[in-house]
């Protein structure tokens, strides 16, 4: 498995704002730069077939988008990424909110609208999607979560920070259900995050119990195996569905 090619790779616009514009103090200044950066961490770190992106989705934008996320994902995995503006967790907001626009450019009815943290009515999403000639006004609210980690029981929860059981398949359960009682049953609660951790069978089961409380829940990296850290493979099937749905 290979990194894409660079005609292949695109920024959403923050990621652009972040690095790739930000004049001398950023050593990224191009997507070249990201590339030739890749490329010394493997010479260096001799990945050896551990590196690489396997991209299955046929939008094209959609596809160069993820690819450049991912890139940067790896960056920062590697710790490699020095003196960021905005953290990753922002980035991907970003990311999701540039892949929606695309999904639904042929949509004129429909409006992506950020909310994050500047509208309290939307407590707890990170994107509305309005629909003009819907009279509920909005239809699929959204959830960005960059990973999900698996390892908090229900039980302990109070004992750990906000931080980190906003991350847990444990509290998003939770934050969920708490969606769906204060929405209308109408509208749509979609959870989107890039990866999640599956080590032991029980934290799949609670992955898997987030299906009770979210109408859909996408992850953009499929790779399921924890041995294989720097190896992804991008897919979003269920965004057609949520398309449909706005």
């Amino acid at each position: 498995m290979e990194l894409p090619k660079l005609k292949e790779i695109e920024f959403s616009p923050l990621a652009w704002k972040e690095w790739l514009r930000n004049g001398d103090k950023s050593e990224l200044k191009s997507k070249v730069d990201v590339y030739k950066r890749l490329k010394e961490l493997n010479r260096e770190r001799h990945f050896e077939g551990w590196l690489g992106v396997s991209n299955k989705i046929r939008n094209g934008r959609i596809r160069r988008l993820l690819n450049g996320y991912t890139l940067f994902d790896l960056l920062d995995s590697c710790r490699s990424l020095k003196d960021m503006r905005f953290p990753m967790w922002r980035l991907f907001e970003d990311l999701v909110g540039e892949v929606l626009r695309c999904a639904l450019i042929n949509k004129e009815e429909c409006s992506v609208v950020y909310v994050g943290e500047r509208w309290p009515g939307f407590k707890g999403l990170d994107f509305i999607i309005i629909n003009s000639k819907s009279d509920l006004g909005w239809k699929v609210g959204v959830q960005c979560k960059r990973y999900i980690s698996n390892n908090l029981p229900y039980g302990k929860i109070e004992d750990y920070s906000p931080y980190t059981t906003g991350l847990t398949a444990s509290r998003l359960y939770f934050h969920g259900k708490d969606l769906k009682h204060r929405f209308s049953h109408r509208r749509k609660m979609v959870l989107v995050t890039f990866t999640s951790y599956r080590i032991e069978t029980n934290e799949k089961k609670r992955f898997n119990n987030l299906k009770e409380v979210w109408d859909s829940i996408l992850v953009f990296d499929r790779n399921r195996s924890d041995h294989d850290p720097y190896i992804y493979k991008i897919d979003c099937p269920g965004l057609q569905r949520i398309v449909s749905w706005c």
